[in-house]
């Protein structure tokens, strides 16, 4: 990738992008913070905030985010999971460029995207007495997808900004949170590795038999799995930081998953035979993004390339345990990804929806 390039991604990129708004007012301290949280009129006012905060911290951005995430009344680490886990993935790019930057850019958007459902739901599963039966992931997401509570929730058709029917409907909520609660999170890094491969599945593996579809929502799963080991190897040290986390990963997976309709998940279809014989190396797959990495080309989709670099990373850190998943998802992706579905729109194709 010449410098060339990454100018001119950048530029068609930022071409899109709208100035920041000045905010009605300055946030002054704790209490401001707090109590403008998901007013998104302040995004300019966060962002002062919390790069004058720093200083408090003497220019330490681990201290700074630790603090905001973990402490005070209105924990940030709750939000890290809103817009998709967009705070969680922009923080966990910041830890692995070293930019101070973009951890005061990540709480100032999980600020802005709170959601006080999340807090609610989360808080609820971990004051609550523990369960007599905790499961796995994979348990716990095959009954979701026969639980009839959430039949006929997401009334508009999929999307992940169909929350709100979720959250507003006292009875899918209170669904949630008990498989929130059931989660067997005693240990924590096998969590993420069961977490990580059930995000593959969800990502490529839950279209129609021969009709190769993506869902925009599903396939941001993967890059929420590994931000989250980002975050917990390198920034926590509390154990209860870290199951907070890791649930918070979790309750984001869940959510989306009801979101989209909840899908049949089919680990067969990450290999279809016409692909069968190319997954053998990532090299093939480096080369042409790289070739084709201009803009308007076919990488020139944020989206996609982001799926495909946290798939290599997760292969770093579980091929060991799940072999070729990761390197067979990365190939039925380049060979057959066209676009996204799953935002809701008119005719747009539709995954292997079983309800």
């Amino acid at each position: 990738m010449t410098k060339e390039r990454l100018r001119a991604a950048y530029d068609a990129i930022n071409g899109d992008l709208s100035p920041w708004e000045p905010s009605p007012r300055n946030i002054v301290d704790e209490d401001d913070k707090v109590r403008l949280l998901g007013d998104v009129r302040f995004q300019r006012a966060y962002m002062t905030y919390f790069s004058m905060d720093i200083n408090r911290f003497l220019g330490n951005p681990r201290a700074l985010a630790i603090s905001h995430l973990f402490f005070g009344d209105r924990p940030l680490v709750f939000a890290l999971f809103s817009g998709v886990g967009r705070p969680l993935t922009l923080l966990s790019d910041s830890i692995e460029s070293r930019t101070a930057l973009m951890v005061m850019q990540s709480l100032t958007l999980a600020a802005v995207e709170w959601m006080e459902p999340m807090r609610e739901i989360l808080m609820e599963a971990q004051l609550a007495e523990p369960p007599n039966e905790r499961l796995s992931p994979e348990d716990l997401l095959n009954r979701v997808t026969y639980d009839g509570r959430f039949s006929g929730i997401m009334k508009a058709g999929p999307g992940f900004h169909g929350l709100p029917y979720i959250f507003n409907n006292a009875i899918t909520r209170a669904a949630i949170t008990e498989y929130v609660w059931r989660l067997d999170s005693t240990d924590l890094p096998l969590v993420l590795q069961q977490l990580s491969a059930i995000s593959v599945v969800l990502s490529c593996g839950t279209h129609k038999p021969d009709q190769p579809a993506f869902d925009l929502y599903l396939n941001h799963l993967p890059t929420c799995v590994h931000s989250t080991k980002v975050i917990l190897e390198n920034w926590v040290e509390d154990l209860n930081h870290g199951d907070i986390l890791v649930k918070g990963l979790w309750l984001l997976v869940v959510l989306t998953y009801i979101t989209q309709l909840r899908p049949t998940m089919d680990g067969t279809l990450l290999v279809p035979p016409q692909l069968a014989g190319q997954s053998q190396s990532w090299t093939p797959i480096y080369n042409e993004i790289r070739a084709q990495a201009t803009p308007g080309g076919r990488y020139s989709d944020v989206q996609l390339v982001r799926t495909l670099r946290s798939l290599r990373e997760l292969a770093r850190a579980y091929g060991a345990v799940h072999g070729r998943l990761y390197l067979h998802a990365a190939w039925k992706l380049m060979n057959q990804w066209t676009g996204w579905t799953g935002l809701g729109i008119d005719r747009e194709v539709s995954l292997n929806i079983r309800l």
